[in-house]
């Protein structure tokens, strides 16, 4: 018996009002198909869309949706104003100074080689939407790491993720082309 009113309770936690755990299907045209099924993410002053089986990572706030979304071996994470990485080469080291004792000389280990992420030249695509334009930059690195990003100036706003395969960095291609921009937030 205690099993049943379990089932009743999450049943009402999934469709009814105030449940945590509503979705809104995306409105975007040619988005999901009735076998791939996508949700709408309410973001500050835009929305944009994933697949329906990806979960959010965090909590939503008032009107907004959590601003991290997991599924198929991805994530997405969205803010306001610009990305902080992702839209540029960059080449990361990992240096390290040795510690430095009275009279001993060099103490610890010998620092790490330096290790250059080799990234191609970006690609941006632009998009028009809502008669504003989002701009999605891809970054490849390494030759398997992508990092993608849908952003915008006016208003200040992105969607990143990051892929391993060539597949979800088409999946995160597709995700950015459904943001949308809101009148209010």
């Amino acid at each position: 018996m205690n099993h049943v009113r379990w089932s009743l309770t999450l049943v009402a936690a999934v469709c009814l009002p105030g449940g945590g755990l509503q979705s809104q299907s995306c409105s975007v045209p040619g988005v999901g198909s009735p076998d791939s099924l996508w949700r709408q993410v309410r973001a500050s002053g835009f929305t944009f869309c994933v697949p329906v089986s990806w979960k959010p990572g965090g909590h939503g706030r008032d009107s907004v949706d959590a601003n991290q979304w997991k599924g198929d071996g991805t994530s997405v994470t969205w803010g306001v104003g610009r990305p902080r990485s992702g839209l540029v080469r960059v080449a990361t080291t990992d240096a390290r100074t040795p510690i430095v004792g009275r009279g001993s000389g060099v103490v610890g280990p010998p620092p790490p080689p330096v290790r250059a992420q080799k990234c191609e030249p970006p690609t941006n695509t632009p998009v028009p939407v809502d008669g504003g334009l989002v701009l999605i930059t891809q970054l490849r690195c390494d030759g398997v790491n992508w990092t993608t990003t849908g952003w915008s100036t006016q208003p200040a706003i992105y969607v990143q993720g990051e892929a391993h395969t060539t597949q979800l960095a088409d999946l995160l291609v597709r995700i950015m082309q459904t943001i949308r921009f809101r009148s209010s937030p």
